[in-house]
């Protein structure tokens, strides 16, 4: 019955392939018909563009189909599976086939409906991608759906969501890190502990220690021997209490160096710890700004004409990284001096933090101030530009002297000649 019964399922599937076969045959023949034609307008020329993507798409979506047919045939867990009649992945892949069918014929037609098309194309690639990546095959459709999408605001939000999301998981997690950073606190107080109790042990014993551990009796007699009736014993336990005395010495030289290293070593935690929280708010703050400037000029990203639709989602994603980069940047520059500014008057406590996450957020907010900064700190180790020195003069100076043009006596006169001021020109130069 098994056999019978494949046999039957794979002929019914090769007719199915025929038939498919054979609508695309139709299709290419009408596609070829129209083109010949030539009277189209460019509506038409779209919508054959169209089709000839839609028809590519689902002829892809052939092989991969066949694939995880074939895997599934090869699965052991499968065929217990369909031996129990708890298998039906099988029957919905072979289903897929019909809706592939059903997605071709829609383009055979005389009016072909491209929309139809695509939207069954789309549902069987969902699929699809839930079978072949069972994992992340949900964010895959996730992603083509914004891909997909024709509002390029949408793909830009979204872009900007996932890396403002990864952002907010790096923050919170960096200030969690911080807080537990706390080994060398932990050990500090245990050392601190044990000092305290071997002062108290000494003190009941009559004597106290100093802090490079020489033991300072509190009481004359606190370091001889008691005289009394069982001398001999009395100096036995006064020799133990010495050996005690002189380990819990030791002991407490060795506590002290370890309680000096601690503290030296929680002071650079401390330092570390700040300058670390101080970077995770820059960048978190140019992050933020950044996304802020975005949301505030999102109607002009409907204006821009992308070449490829992934070009939105990667300018909302990128966006944000390229405002941190530069708050880091700018926090850099003037930790370092730099840049050199007076941050804050000495009074404010956390005047440093504020600073430097305002200036990260505005950095962030307005790409033009990050040129400015950058273009300064230039200038700083290259030199401004000096003006253009002008051309040097001729050593050659023209002296221009004014003269009285006078005429001859024989014809001032002359009745043609009016007794008038005669013009002054300049002599030792060119005119004009």
């Amino acid at each position: 019955m098994s056999f019978s019964s494949n046999g039957s399922s794979s002929s019914r599937f090769s007719q199915r392939l025929k038939q498919i076969k054979e609508n695309l045959r139709k299709i290419s023949h009408n596609l070829n018909l129209r083109s010949q034609l030539g009277q189209h307008n460019h509506h038409e020329q779209e919508n054959l563009v169209a089709m000839q993507g839609e028809i590519a798409a689902l002829v892809v979506l052939f092989p991969r189909i066949e694939k995880l047919l074939i895997q599934l045939e090869s699965s052991s867990l499968h065929r217990f599976a369909k031996f129990l009649r708890m298998g039906s992945k099988q029957q919905e892949l072979t289903m897929l086939f019909e809706y592939l069918e059903m997605a071709i014929e829609v383009l055979s037609h005389d009016h072909p409906s491209v929309l139809v098309a695509r939207k069954i194309r789309i549902d069987i690639e969902r699929t699809v991608n839930c079978y072949q990546h069972p994992f992340m095959g949900v964010i895959m459709n996730r992603f083509m759906d914004v891909y997909r999408s024709e509002s390029d605001p949408l793909k830009v939000v979204c872009g900007l969501a996932f890396t403002s999301s990864i952002s907010a998981l790096l923050f919170f997690g960096s200030l969690i890190g911080i807080s537990l950073q706390q080994e060398s606190g932990m050990e500090l107080l245990e050392v601190q502990e044990r000092l305290l109790t071997i002062k108290a042990i000494l003190e009941e014993d009559g004597m106290t220690i100093n802090e490079s551990g020489e033991l300072i009796p509190l009481t004359p007699n606190a370091l001889n021997p008691n005289n009394g009736p069982n001398s001999l014993g009395n100096a036995i336990g006064q020799a133990i209490t010495s050996d005690n005395h002189l380990e819990l010495a030791r002991e407490y030289r060795t506590k002290w160096l370890r309680l000096n290293t601690l503290e030296k070593l929680r002071e650079q935690e401390r330092q570390d710890a700040s300058i670390l929280f101080l970077i995770v708010l820059v960048v978190s703050s140019g992050t933020l700004g950044s996304a802020i400037s975005i949301l505030i000029r999102i109607n002009d990203f409907e204006k821009q004409d992308a070449t490829d639709p992934i070009v939105p989602i990667f300018t909302g994603a990128f966006k944000p990284i390229i405002g941190s980069s530069f708050g880091l940047l700018v926090y850099a520059m003037f930790s370092s001096g730099i840049i050199s500014v007076q941050i804050v008057p000495p009074t404010t406590a956390r005047g440093a933090e504020f600073f430097f996450c305002s200036l990260a957020f505005l950095v962030g907010f307005s790409e033009r101030l990050a040129k400015d900064v950058i273009k300064r700190t230039e200038d700083k180790f290259l030199g401004a530009e000096s003006p253009p020195i002008p051309p040097p003069m001729s050593s050659h100076r023209v002296t221009y002297v004014e003269e009285q043009i006078t005429p001859p006596e024989e014809l001032r006169d002359h009745p043609a000649i009016p007794n008038a001021d005669y013009p002054q020109l300049p002599r030792g130069g060119d005119q004009g």
